[in-house]
């Protein structure tokens, strides 16, 4: 009977010894892809902003509108599942100025590139 338990002792500390590592290392994966994932959704929202920004430069307003409520609904999607605090007050800023960049757009007004400039660059710069 005492050796049933040494080896079914020695069968769970082998099971323990072998679970833990791969436990780790399939944890640091899981957050290695959270934060890959972040990134892209970043790298989609400096896409739609540079998109946005460029068809208004071309005074292309209607396409610019459109990029820019993608650009917009991409910034509030990422500004609720960031974790990042300095990206999330990015974000912040960025919606902040949702309505009078959407209204100038509609009306076709030239003051919407230096409204988005600052926003793009700001997105550009932030270095995640």
């Amino acid at each position: 009977m005492r050796n049933v338990v040494v080896w079914i002792v020695l069968v769970l500390v082998g099971l323990l010894i072998g679970f833990v590592p791969q436990y780790w290392k399939a944890r640091r994966i899981s957050e290695d892809l959270s934060s890959c994932t972040a990134g892209a959704e970043l790298a989609q929202v400096r896409q739609s902003g540079a998109l946005t920004y460029i068809s208004a430069t071309q005074l292309n307003y209607g396409v610019a509108a459109g990029y820019a409520q993608t650009f917009f609904a991409q910034v509030q999607k990422l500004q609720g599942s960031t974790a990042d605090a300095s990206v999330r007050d990015l974000l912040t800023q960025i919606l902040s100025s949702r309505d009078k960049i959407t209204a100038d757009l509609a009306k076709g007004s030239a003051e919407v590139v230096s409204e988005l400039q600052p926003l793009v660059l700001k997105l550009e710069q932030s270095g995640h």
